[in-house]
């Protein structure tokens, strides 16, 4: 997260990005929208409204800490650790993604190993929300620091070194988790400790600041090879990528110092923002760059970063401010096909500003119309009310298969797709269900239905949910 907003950045039609080798000109007229039906534009529909567990894995630099027990970092700025019951609350509170922001250089070693311990902390509350149903965002948060990642030439080598490593880990660590799991290369990587961390004139752009666009290049392309590389479902998993302190602007993705990535997988990488402010028409400034440039070319966009002021706001305080400003942004962001994820840091209440919508230690929505307004603006458009969205877990031998709750249905009907047609498997009352006794290592399809109003909803193979058995 910034520690400060950047100035205001203007993009008038004259402004140009590069990807690849093709230009690609900005326009500020926006008024006609059509957001490309492709598989990639689909996958980030279905991430609807996110939520961030900030300040909790991506906690760092903590010298009085460094030779106590690493796993103290999870609290040491949040200070509760993280609950299913919280997670559950999340799936509860209408979200559908959660990012986990997790800064590692503090649990590696001398050759850039992570931390057993540390990882399987990580990992078991990332299984947590994959079992509500929930996507998840993995990404390297604050390690934006010589020594570890740093874009310029002097440091170089020694970034080559670590992004390979952690997102070779990483992708290990994944390799058989499904598409529900996303990878984001870098959180804000920019200068840190120079004059043009936050900020730089992008009339003028110092020789240092592009010549970090190009290792930020060079450092988005290793690690979105690095994963590929992997194996497993990794070969296809989305990624998603972003500029220069991950601005929404001409500072960051929409920089002509900025290239977009190439890839071996089709449409599987997806521009990642962040944007902060109360301004709307700000926010539709941001969001018209990223559609223009990146959605309407069917390229798909996540705003991984959400808030209306980066040092925080008293949502406690000011609920109907936030929650209009926050349908505003969101509904205008969905409109265009773009996702958003908002920034929960677990600080924040009455007099006291932060971004708090969910508290840690109780595990209760702390600011409900705030909360309620993001979420509703930020449903997957194309969702029909009445079909459950499933998702699918792989057991030996089993699935796990959870949905949304459909409001007036009764009970829930689940197909198994054997022998050319759909055939009923089980009935049930609840929002998940188990197949057991099934072939290990194949692929099957289920389709889930619900009865409401006396009659099932409509059979699709369109709805089919795929999974491989381990």
């Amino acid at each position: 997260m910034k520690k400060r907003i950047s100035g205001i950045i203007a993009i008038f039609t004259a402004a140009v990005i590069f990807f690849t080798s093709a230009v690609i000109p900005v326009y500020a007229d926006n008024t006609k929208i059509t957001v490309p039906n492709n598989e990639a534009t689909q996958f980030v529909d279905k991430l609807g409204a996110g939520w961030n567990l900030g300040n909790c894995f991506d906690a760092f630099d903590q010298p009085r800490y460094q030779k106590a027990d690493e796993m103290i970092y999870e609290t040491i700025w949040c200070h509760d650790k993280a609950t299913k019951e919280l997670i559950k609350t999340v799936k509860q509170a209408g979200f559908s993604t959660v990012r986990l922001p997790a800064t590692w250089l503090n649990h590696v070693d001398k050759d850039f190993n992570i931390s057993d311990k540390w990882l399987a902390r990580y990992m078991e509350v990332a299984d947590w929300c994959l079992d509500e149903g929930l996507y998840v965002i993995v990404d390297v948060h604050h390690d934006v620091y010589k020594g570890y990642y740093y874009p310029d030439k002097a440091n170089y080598k020694t970034s080559k070194k670590y992004m390979k490593k952690i997102w070779s880990q990483l992708s290990k660590a994944f390799k058989d988790y499904d598409e529900r799991v996303i990878f984001e290369i870098i959180n804000e990587p920019r200068l840190t400790g120079t004059n043009y961390e936050w900020w730089y004139d992008q009339n003028n752009v110092p020789a240092e600041v592009q010549s970090s666009l190009d290792y930020i290049n060079r450092l988005n392309q290793l690690s979105i090879d690095t994963v590929r590389a992997a194996g497993g479902k990794n070969t296809d998993r989305y990624i998603m990528v972003g500029g220069y302190d991950t601005d929404w602007g001409t500072k960051g993705i929409l920089s002509q110092y900025f290239k977009w990535p190439t890839d071996t997988a089709k449409d599987r990488l997806i521009a990642a923002v962040h944007f902060y402010g109360i301004s709307a028409s700000d926010g539709h400034l941001a969001l018209d760059g990223m559609y223009n440039n990146f959605v309407s070319k069917g390229i798909p966009c996540v705003v991984t970063e959400y808030g209306l002021n980066s040092e925080g706001y008293q949502y406690d305080d000011k609920p109907d401010i936030a929650a209009k400003r926050f349908a505003d942004f969101v509904s205008y962001a969905r409109e265009r096909g773009i996702s958003v994820v908002l920034w929960d840091n677990n600080v924040g209440g009455k007099g006291v500003k932060g971004h708090r919508y969910i508290d840690r230690a109780t595990a209760k929505v702390t600011v409900p119309t705030v909360v309620q307004a993001f979420v509703d603006a930020g449903k997957p458009a194309n969702a029909d009310p009445t079909k459950p969205v499933v998702t699918a877990t792989a057991g030996v031998g089993k699935v796990k298969l959870t949905w949304n709750k459909i409001e007036g249905a009764t009970k829930y009907v689940i197909y198994q797709y054997k022998s050319g047609k759909y055939s009923k498997v089980k009935s049930v009352s609840g929002t998940s269900a188990t197949i057991k006794n099934l072939h290990s290592g194949r692929t099957f399809r289920f389709i889930v239905r619900a009865y409401v109003n006396g009659k099932l909803t409509p059979l699709s193979d369109a709805d089919a949910v795929k999974v491989k058995t381990l």
